[in-house]
């Protein structure tokens, strides 16, 4: 009984781990979203430094788990909860990795003339945004239901996606002088995509731990 509350404890406070990476996660990537306007190349270095903190917090967060495995004597359920774990906290080390990719092209385009944009690249970014909220508030609240809506929203940042990457091109062949521009903005646009993507793939592995499915 000693092991098994000690184990429960241990998880308490992995779990505790895990929700402040992704409140931290939250914060930079506001400072992300709102600097695509500003393009402050001050703010864009320090978002891309940051990186370090999250790389940090992924191994420790993994040598946590994998030391909970090996001194504790989990369970089917625990075994599933720690290996969901594992590969959320590597799904946010990536999301904090695209928002320091996407902060070295805000440093790029904040050196070039400013170029006219499709009208929804806002609402794209926004809906992204909201799915990664999403994903950190459905871990904390185990809440299988707004995991389900942030897959079903991917499709929709895909096919934004897919509109920006073909309105981007016509704008290349009407505005030549600013390929460099639209390029960067297409990697963001990608990166946006990529950012989504692995919200999808955290909502998913919160359903394979309350519900045991997996896709």
């Amino acid at each position: 009984m000693a092991n098994r509350i000690n184990y429960v404890n241990e998880l308490e406070c992995l779990i505790r781990d895990v929700e402040l990476v992704g409140a931290q996660l939250q914060e930079t990537l506001d400072e992300v979203i709102g600097n695509l306007a500003e393009k402050n190349e001050v703010l864009a270095k320090k978002i891309i430094k940051n990186d370090i903190w999250f790389n940090k917090a992924e191994h420790d967060i993994n040598e946590k788990c994998l030391r909970l495995v090996l001194t504790q004597a989990p369970v089917a359920t625990d075994w599933r909860e720690i290996a969901s774990i594992m590969k959320m906290i590597g799904d946010i080390e990536r999301m904090a990795d695209h928002c320091g990719d996407i902060s070295k092209y805000t440093m790029s385009l904040a050196k070039e003339n400013p170029v006219n944009l499709p009208d929804y690249f806002g609402e794209m970014v926004n809906v992204m945004r909201e799915m990664v909220f999403d994903s950190v508030k459905c871990f904390r609240d185990s809440d299988v239901d707004l995991a389900r809506k942030i897959i079903e929203t991917d499709s929709t940042v895909d096919n934004y996606f897919k509109n920006f990457s073909e309105d981007i091109a016509n704008l290349i062949k009407e505005n030549p002088q600013n390929v460099k521009s639209y390029l960067d903005y297409l990697m963001i646009g990608k990166y946006v995509e990529r950012i989504a993507d692995h919200s999808t793939n955290v909502a998913e592995w919160i359903i394979y731990i309350v519900k045991n499915e997996l896709k």
